[in-house]
C-alpha cells in the first residue's frame, strides 16, 4: 500500500514537468508500426495544424495496419474530442476488416510527446495504446504508452513493413 501511494505521489509531484523516468515510466512491450503508416500519421497530424489532430489505428497483434483521422470536434492546439457517431462507423469498419482498434492517437503542437495530465485523466480502456505525435519540432516525434488508472507505462515503436 505504501508504495502504491508513492507512486501516486511521484505523479503529482512529477505532473508539472511531465518527466516519465520521474515517475517510473519504461517501455514493457512493443507495437509494430510500418514506416509508411508513421509518415502517413504524421502528414494526417501537419494537416490540422496549428491544431490537435486525433484518429484510431488498427490492426492485429500489435502491428498496426492502418490510420483512421478522425475530426476534432473541439479544435484547439491543447486537446481533442472525437465526435461518438463518427467512433462508431470507424469501429464498424475495423470490425468488417476483422482487425482490432489497437490505438486511440492525437498530436501535440505545442508540446512533447508524453501524455499531459488530461491525457493520463481522460485515457480509453487500459487494452487501447495510446499514440502521441509531437509536430512542434523540426523533427516529428511519434511515441506510444498504455495508459491505466493514473499509471503510464511507455511502448517501444519498433519499425516494420506491411507485408
Amino acid at each position: 500500500m505504501g508504495l502504491k501511494k508513492n507512486k501516486e505521489n511521484k505523479w503529482k509531484q512529477s505532473a508539472r514537468s511531465l518527466n516519465l523516468k520521474a515517475v517510473g515510466a519504461t517501455p514493457k512491450d512493443s507495437i509494430i508500426l510500418s514506416n509508411e503508416l508513421r509518415e502517413y500519421l504524421i502528414r494526417s497530424c501537419k494537416k490540422e495544424l496549428p491544431n490537435e489532430a486525433c484518429g484510431f489505428i488498427s490492426g492485429k497483434n500489435n502491428i498496426c495496419s492502418k490510420i483512421w483521422p478522425t475530426t476534432n470536434v473541439n479544435p484547439s492546439p491543447f486537446t481533442f474530442a472525437i465526435d461518438i457517431n463518427e467512433e462508431s462507423k470507424i469501429v464498424n469498419e475495423i470490425n468488417k476488416r476483422n482487425e482490432d482498434l489497437i490505438a486511440v492517437y492525437h498530436s501535440h503542437p505545442n508540446g512533447i510527446a508524453i501524455p499531459s495530465k488530461d491525457d493520463i485523466l481522460f485515457a480509453p480502456d487500459s487494452e487501447i495504446h495510446y499514440f502521441i505525435i509531437s509536430i512542434s519540432l523540426s523533427r516529428a516525434v511519434v511515441k506510444c504508452y498504455k495508459i491505466a488508472e493514473g499509471s503510464v507505462s511507455e511502448v517501444k515503436v519498433a519499425q516494420g513493413e506491411l507485408f
